[in-house]
This record gives C-alpha cells, sequence and structure tokens, in this order.
C-alpha cells in the first residue's frame, strides 16, 4: 500500500513573506512559448528563503557549507511536537514531558516543531535535543531562535544537528512520520532552499 506524502514546504514567490532584511525573491520570464518555443524563467532569492536548510557555515566561519551537509540527516523518523497553542518558550522539561508519550517508539532522529510563530525552544530546548541525539530540527518559524539572536543557532549547528526552518505544518497532526528534506545542491553557500515532505502509512 502507497503512503500518503504531505508536502510540508513552503513555496517560494515574489509576494511571500521573508525574513526581515533578506533578499526580495523574484521570479521572471525570460524566455515565452509564444516567443521562443520554449519558457524559461530567471529565478533570485536569498539562500534562506522558504523551506531551507541552515548549514554550520551560516554562523560559524570555517563551518562546513550546504553542500556538503550528510544527507542521511535529512532523511528519517520524524516526531512532530504541536507547541502552537503554548505561546511560550521551549523549555528541555517541555519536550521531556510530551516526549515520554513516544519513547517507545524507535530510531526517531529527527524533530520538528509546530509553532504557529508563537513559541521558540530556549537553551535548555537545545541541550535536551543534543543530549537525545536527533540529527535534525525543524521549525515552521522563520528561525529557531527569537529575532536578533543566534544562541539556538549555535547550539545546534555547533553539535552537527542540521537546521530546517519556515516549514509549513499547518494542519499536521502531532505524532510520528517519515521525513525527507532535501536542500538545493548550492555549492559553498551557507544555506539553500529545500523540499520537504512527510510519509504517513
Amino acid at each position: 500500500m502507497r503512503k500518503k506524502i504531505i508536502d510540508i514546504s513552503v513555496g517560494i514567490s515574489s509576494d511571500m513573506l521573508i525574513y526581515p532584511g533578506d533578499p526580495k525573491p523574484r521570479v521572471k520570464t525570460i524566455s515565452s512559448i509564444e516567443k521562443n518555443g520554449a519558457k524559461v524563467s530567471g529565478i533570485s532569492f536569498g539562500s534562506h528563503t522558504g523551506t531551507h536548510i541552515d548549514a554550520p557555515s551560516h554562523i560559524f566561519k570555517n563551518g562546513i557549507t550546504v553542500d556538503q551537509i550528510k544527507l542521511d540527516g535529512l532523511v528519517g523518523k520524524a516526531l512532530l511536537l504541536d507547541f502552537s497553542i503554548n505561546g511560550k518558550v521551549i523549555a528541555g522539561s517541555d519536550l521531556e514531558d510530551i516526549y515520554r508519550r513516544f519513547e517507545h517508539i524507535s530510531d526517531i532522529t529527527i524533530l520538528l516543531l509546530k509553532t504557529n510563530n508563537v513559541a521558540y525552544p530556549d537553551e535548555s530546548a537545545a541541550y535536551w535535543i543534543i543530549k537525545n541525539g536527533f540529527t535534525t530540527v525543524g521549525i515552521d518559524g522563520m528561525s529557531v531562535d527569537v529575532p536578533s539572536q543566534m544562541v539556538i543557532h549555535g547550539q545546534l549547528l555547533g553539535n552537527g544537528i542540521i537546521i530546517v526552518e519556515c516549514l509549513n505544518l499547518y494542519g499536521v497532526d502531532e505524532g510520528v512520520y517519515d521525513f525527507i528534506c532535501l536542500p538545493l545542491k548550492i555549492i559553498d553557500c551557507d544555506g539553500a532552499p529545500a523540499r520537504a515532505v512527510l510519509f504517513l502509512d
């Protein structure tokens, strides 16, 4: 039986929301079917536009770039936890309390945080994530950090944990899923847009 595929990516368009200060995306028709026999578009956007991967080089001068990230960390069993009604900081104790309901499930390597942009993980949450051996953390907000801070980025990326930001988790229930998220292979770049999907039996 085929699994249901749930697209949890944010599409890129010229009128989308972007992180303050990031380049505005542009999609421009370069050639058309009518005039040239085929349509080709010119595309311009920042490396952290829409659903995207943060590479360590995003904040570390000698960190690896997005084309060097090991993709096996972005494929696996994911636990999605819903903090969208909390409206507060997500602490390590919050993660531990909810995780107990799922700890009987083996091979969970990816943690997804549904927040509706009203909650952020704090340093204790980052420590809990590191301690529990997750390879990847994803969030539906534009950043895992509160605006203008990079503390959580530093903790996670500094411990080899991949960050996925700006997921579309609207309407997706808390639970365990199969997860794939693959970034564009942009050489020597600090991040890249990605297509993220969940698989459900």
